[in-house]
């Protein structure tokens, strides 16, 4: 089995797609992250990023797929319709996400796939799929024994991928936010949250010690407070500045920060800008661009120390 974990970046806006020539460095797919743990293929969220990243993976043959939705509103579910191994009848597609009932996901998805919205419904598409609403107190464990949902992981295998959920309500409905560990290191995606003052002390919790930090960072200091000339105040449109993005990581001491949502009509100047801005607060601060990909190195396994060793050992 493959022993990386990796994240890859592929959709890094909010609200809507901004294609064209002020995006390119950090591109205008919304928002979509793949994690690869131990060759285990994670998805976060379903924006337009999900297009590419589909097609990659059917070239992989990468069909044993487990997609999460932080939360259902449109820039998060707007590319699932047009992802590819959702057609294919050998894929496997464990699909979750945040409801008030355990059928909230699938009714979402079956609206935005209605006869009066897209051609396709939910059901023509071929793969085998598996879709729940979880609740807050669930941990979702990916070990030799597949998928499953659980309400306690005690004592996970060591190759174990166990997921976490910290449910936020700064943001408008609520969001999920994830905690992926594997071999002792963790991801957090805190994607679509506002800072608090003082800071949402849960999420800083949840987020304690995480090798990356997904954060959140809309909006610039100015267009927040609604002192940037033409653009209204966002306080309460449930997402963060690049500050509070910084404030969070420094807190959690977190490994490193990646500012993700970035406002569709921020341009790659505007975000380079976001970025020092979190950068004064949290210094191994980054803006996530599509196609940036992290490499968390893991623990050595004494399975392969063996192997070197003997190995070394016999060109002596």
């Amino acid at each position: 089995m493959n022993k990386d974990f990796t994240v890859k970046f592929w959709g890094v806006r909010g609200s809507y797609p901004t294609p064209g020539a002020s995006t390119v460095k950090y591109g205008g797919n919304t928002a979509c992250v793949e994690v690869n743990a131990g060759g285990r293929t994670i998805i976060l969220d379903a924006g337009t990023g999900i297009i590419p990243l589909g097609r990659e993976l059917v070239k992989r043959n990468d069909l044993n797929l487990l997609i999460l939705f932080s939360h259902l509103h449109h820039d998060h579910t707007q590319g699932f319709p047009f992802f590819v191994p959702a057609y294919i009848p050998k894929a496997r597609l464990h699909i979750y996400g945040p409801g008030g009932t355990a059928e909230t996901v699938k009714h979402v998805l079956e609206h935005n796939q209605s006869s009066d919205t897209f051609p396709i419904s939910l059901r023509d598409m071929a793969a085998n799929k598996e879709i729940q609403s979880l609740r807050e107190s669930q941990i979702i464990l990916w070990d030799e024994d597949g998928i499953q949902v659980v309400e306690a992981a005690p004592n996970p295998s060591p190759e174990a991928v166990v997921i976490r959920i910290h449910k936020s309500y700064a943001h408008p409905g609520g969001v999920y936010h994830y905690r992926i560990t594997y071999q002792g290191k963790s991801i957090v995606y805190a994607t679509d949250t506002e800072g608090y003052v003082g800071m949402d002390r849960k999420l800083v919790n949840f987020a304690r010690d995480a090798d990356v930090l997904i954060h959140d960072a809309q909006y610039s200091d100015e267009h927040y407070y609604g002192s940037l000339a033409g653009f209204p105040s966002t306080q309460g449109y449930g997402h963060s500045t690049a500050t509070m993005a910084g404030e969070v990581a420094a807190s959690a001491e977190a490994g490193q920060l990646i500012l993700f949502h970035h406002d569709p009509s921020y341009a790659d100047d505007w975000v380079a800008a976001q970025e020092r801005s979190a950068k004064r607060v949290f210094s191994d601060a980054s803006a996530a661009y599509e196609g940036m990909s992290l490499s968390l190195p893991l623990p050595p396994s004494p399975i392969r120390n063996a192997h070197k060793d003997v190995q070394y050992a016999s060109h002596d």
